[in-house]
């Protein structure tokens, strides 16, 4: 936020947006004790001082600190509290420095409490003996600025020493602060506060009708104060000076019918110091509007009566209405309360309020509290990482507060009925996105689950929960009834954070419980499966941290399944497509930019997939390293690890195919491979040539019989690549949007001789290559579709050698090589054009056509006797900025080999949806089908979207599955209905589900998210 004047953009607004989630977590700094040994024989107790905010510099004098928002000092069965306090310290004279007394000056709501009873002030000195040592507790920031000039300061020494500074001598207060932080612009309710001047200008609200003044010197204050009477209808408007750091301060415009201004000296305009005496009564047809110059936006309070006093930043409004915007949900919110106070700066409380983002006169729905209380909180261990805001024409960092909302008996209403009743949140104040425990809830049935209704609440909030600052930190409980099947229940979320030491560190997980007491249905032949228990669930954390200060980081993940197919059942998607669930603990560490080790161990929790365990394992990385003057490049991969694999188990339903892999067994050793590679690059004119050689020593202590078995592997060749490029700047068409063109071609070539003393089915494959979704497929598929003997030319490792995934000085997994030739050609072609407006051009790929092919000189041993295999491509054609046609293909020659290519044309229209409709032809030995795809998502209207698919394989003559959703799009509700049919599993599905839409940052269940403007899910 900008300035203290941002009580409408920072202040009531955010508090607008507040009632929504949980608890914050309010981080204070550790208490400081003094020093408690120079207090022999005296009798006093220790003083405790806290405070939210703290300053402190030195003088020619010594050491003054200022305390802002909730202070509180106490010595014995003394008590004081107040909104700003001043101490000065006084130490003794002799060798010891120790600190023996403090002068307090304490303002704003002063209330004491001792032996003489408790009463309130406005203002109060006080002198404490400080002999037996002090505490200290800052709840907030600190800074070590000088505060000469701060006009808390000023009037302190003004009130307490006179108009002369007093002589006495000062010392040294310890307070350790945190370290340096930017200084912080505290808001106001849109009043400029920061210390300089203000301008201020007080002119009729309607030219055509003159107010009426009164003003007079009023005698019953000391000082004397000017009293300014003005009806008639009145516009008042308040300006501030730009702090040094240049950031604007913004424009405060208050109107009403009457007013009374209190002032040492009223003009009508007039410049004056922000230290001076400005309070403001307003009656009548009350507006005030604050505009944000940064940000160019203005927001608005209607209200019956209201107060300021603008030099001490506080106020009191009756009966108001705001209506702002926030720009973190991209929205408009509107606070309506009965009383709106402003304690201090940051300090904020409302009575019988209600927030909503609704724009109707009556609002279809509301968040309800008795009390609304807003603060600025450090944001601790949870901060958002993200970059600060900059000034552009200064360069400086615009420092910005984080606000924090904190409501009790809060409702949340549609019309006049209340969902939810919450006895307390507490939230970030711009997290409107979390106002309702409940996030999403459905109702649908298919064949598979039954009658289904699902539920997901956000856990802070339900439970009224302290939630972690960073915004990137959510937890979410699904509850889940399932006729067919029984009640689940899980939490997923992430956390994202820094440390003390600024290493930032982020995660995700989920757990689920499911009493499952039906049958499993995962497709095909596997559609009435007997789970081995009826209590399933799934678990899986991961946390990464970053250690930047030192090039490192540190992996961990924790994961574990109740059995076999509760991923593939539940969790499908993520079965498919997510990476496998792991346990494991991994380091990495770049040395220096080309040297870099890894550190790993990983043992297995689950036994249903094929795992290697690594007790631990080590890798070591050079890449690039130039020797002899940089006439060749050395890299190399070493590892060694002592491993143990584990197959996966059998299902425990006989009616799931199952053929075990043969290059997994049970085994274990030790695992060592060191490779290195040396390349001596040169050009011939345009041509880059670079000879190679490769060698290998590897070992491992099992092996296909049982024995260890060792291998030395050399790989030799050369790599070569040449461009070409030609310009055609006079080529233009509007029709294919062409403004100039550009073709440019690279050829490369890659030829290679490998020999191994080992064959690759002497070898186990210690190092997956597969995730498990794919390992699952070919246990089955070696049945389902050869009858049990897999063709040699299928072999997924013997796919791996021919295309070279193993070959390279880091391939991650080094069985894969066996003795082979081969030439690999790739002749990469784009053409280019500018497009964008004349000033802000930009380089666009028109069109791209990537062509490939591999060349096999002894066929026989290397592609089951063709020449040519491995022939692929890939095209591209951006007819314009939101249509493209693609295609791609890859072939091979020997007999039942791959036939595989794809066509489509994709539309996309920003906002407005996309159309995609291909063909795709998938060959191969028995395998044969030719799938037609549509898919379509669009928004029809500002209320409707609607999202389908269908596919229907023309081979086969079947269908291969449709899906349609439609969404009607409400003020604050989204609802989906839809229906699907999975021709695998011969399943109908239908359903409807609801989820709140509080703002466009509001968290979207579906894939309608980026039409609708809101964020998605991140689990």
């Amino acid at each position: 936020m900008s300035g203290r004047n941002h009580l409408l953009t920072t202040g009531w607004l955010l508090v607008a947006s507040a009632v929504i989630i949980t608890a914050g977590v309010m981080l204070s700094r550790a208490p400081i004790r003094g020093s408690d040994d120079a207090l022999v024989g005296k009798s006093v107790a220790t003083i405790q001082i806290k405070a939210d905010w703290s300053q402190e510099w030195t003088d020619e004098n010594g050491t003054i600190a200022l305390f802002r928002g909730n202070c509180r000092i106490e010595q014995g069965n003394t008590h004081s509290t107040a909104d700003s306090m001043v101490i000065w310290a006084h130490r003794s004279d002799d060798e010891t420095g120790k600190v023996e007394r403090l002068s307090v000056y304490l303002e704003g709501d002063v209330r004491i409490e001792d032996l003489n009873g408790a009463r309130n002030e406005s203002s109060h000195s006080l002198e404490l003996d400080a002999a037996r040592g002090i505490t200290l507790t800052v709840r907030g920031r600190t800074t070590d600025r000088p505060g000469e000039d701060d006009p808390l300061y000023k009037r302190a020494v003004l009130r307490k020493f006179g108009p002369s500074r007093s002589k006495l001598r000062q010392t040294q207060l310890t307070v350790p602060v945190a370290a340096a932080q930017p200084t912080q612009v505290l808001p106001g309710l849109g009043i400029p506060g920061a210390a300089g001047t203000r301008r201020i200008r007080v002119s009729p609200r309607s030219m055509s009708s003159p107010f009426n003044i009164h003003s007079e010197l009023s005698t019953d204050t000391t000082p004397y104060e000017q009293v300014t009477r003005i009806t008639g209808g009145v516009n008042i408007l308040i300006e501030g000076i730009p702090l040094e750091n240049g950031i604007d301060l913004g424009v405060i415009d208050l109107s009403a019918d009457r007013v009374v201004i209190w002032t040492d000296d009223f003009q009508e305009i007039q410049q004056q110091s922000t230290d001076q005496k400005y309070q403001i009564y307003l009656e009548g047809n009350i507006e005030v509007r604050q505009r944000d110059n940064e940000r160019q936006i203005e927001n608005v309070i209607k209200a019956s009566r209201a107060y300021y006093d603008i030099r001490d930043h506080r106020a009191t409004i009756l009966d108001g209405e705001l209506d702002a915007y926030i720009a973190q949900l991209d929205t408009s919110v509107r606070l309506r309360a009965d009383r709106i106070m402003q304690n201090s700066e940051k300090n904020f409380h409302a009575q019988n309020g209600w927030v909503t983002t609704s724009q109707y006169g009556v609002p279809g729905y509301r968040i309800q509290s008795s009390d609304i209380y807003f603060e600025s909180r450090d944001q601790g261990l949870f901060a958002n990482d993200a970059p600060p805001r900059v000034n552009p024409q200064t360069g400086t960092v615009i420092p910005e507060d984080h606000y924090w909302i904190t409501a009790l008996n809060t409702q949340f209403l549609v019309d006049q009925f209340p969902l939810f009743n919450i006895p307390r949140v507490s939230v970030p104040a711009e997290d409107i996105t979390t106002s309702t425990p409940l996030r999403t809830g459905s109702v649908g049935f298919d064949r598979i689950f039954g009658a289904q209704l699902r539920t997901t609440w956000d856990v802070f909030s339900l439970f009224s929960l302290n939630r972690p600052q960073n915004p990137d930190t959510t937890l979410l409980l699904n509850v889940d009834y399932l006729s067919n099947r029984g009640v689940g229940a899980g939490l997923q979320g992430n956390y994202k954070g820094t440390d003390d030491y600024g290493r930032k560190y982020f995660g995700t997980g989920f757990g689920s419980y499911f009493n499952d007491s039906g049958v499993d249905n995962l497709g095909a032949d596997r559609r009435s499966l007997v789970p081995p228990t009826t209590n399933r669930g799934l678990f899986q954390l991961e946390h990464e941290y970053d250690l930047d200060d030192i090039n490192a980081k540190l992996f961990g993940e924790l994961s574990s399944v109740s059995d076999r197919n509760v991923q593939e059942q539940y969790r499908e998607r993520l079965f498919d497509t997510g990476k496998d669930l792991e346990t494991k603990l991994q380091f990495n560490q770049n040395l220096t930019d080309n040297i870099a080790y890894t550190v790993l161990g990983r043992t297995q929790l689950n036994w249903y997939d094929n795992n290697t365990q690594w007790l631990p394992r080590g890798d070591l990385y050079v890449l690039g390293e130039p020797i002899l003057g940089n006439l060749i490049n050395y890299s190399s991969h070493s590892s060694v690890g002592y491993g143990v694999m584990t197959p996966a188990a059998a299902p425990t339903d006989p009616q799931e195919v199952f053929t075990p892999l043969p290059y997994y067994q049970n085994a274990s050793g030790l695992v060592a491979q060191s490779r290195h590679e040396v390349e001596l690059p040169f050009n011939l004119g345009a041509l880059k040539v670079a000879p190679y050689a490769l060698g290998e020593a590897a070992y491992w202590g099992d092996s296909m019989s049982g024995d260890p078995i060792s291998r030395l592997y050399g790989r030799g060749g050369f790599r070569s690549s040449i461009s070409f490029q030609r310009v055609f700047p006079n080529l233009q068409s509007e029709i294919f949007n062409l403004n100039g063109l550009v073709h440019k071609s690279q050829v490369d070539v890659d030829y290679s001789i490998s020999g191994s003393t080992r064959r690759l089915n002497d070898i186990l494959q210690w190092n997956e290559f597969d995730d498990n979704a794919q390992e699952r497929f070919r246990m089955r598929f070696v049945q389902d579709t050869f009858g049990g003997v897999l063709p040699v030319q299928f072999d997924p490792r013997f796919y791996a050698v021919r295309s070279g995934a193993g070959s390279s000085v880091t391939a991650p997994y080094g069985e894969l090589v066996d003795s082979q030739q081969v030439a690999r050609f790739n002749w990469h072609q784009r053409l280019q054009t500018r497009v964008g407006p004349p000033n802000l051009q930009r380089v666009k790929d028109w069109m791209t056509l990537d062509l490939g092919a591999s060349v096999f000189p002894d066929s026989n041993r290397d592609n089951f006797g063709q020449t040519f295999g491995l022939v692929n491509s890939r095209y591209a054609w951006h007819v314009g900025d939101r249509t493209s046609i693609l295609a791609s293909s890859l072939y091979d020659f020997f007999p039942e080999g791959q036939q595989l290519w794809s066509v489509g044309v994709l539309t996309q229209r920003s906002l407005r949806g996309s159309v995609y409709v291909g063909l795709r032809q998938v060959k191969g030995g028995p395998l044969d089908s030719q799938i037609a795809t549509v898919t379509l998502s669009e928004v029809l209207s500002p209320k409707w979207v609607v999202s389908a698919t269908t596919g229907y394989d023309i081979a086969q003559s079947r269908s291969a599955g449709q899906g349609f959703t439609i969404t009607r799009v409400g003020e604050w509700l989204l609802v989906h209905v839809g229906a699907n049919i999975d021709v695998s599993k011969n399943n109908v599905g239908m359903g409807i589900s609801l989820e709140p839409r509080l703002g466009r940052g509001a968290i979207s269940s579906t894939q309608l998210g980026s039409l609708l403007g809101v964020a998605q899910p991140q689990y």
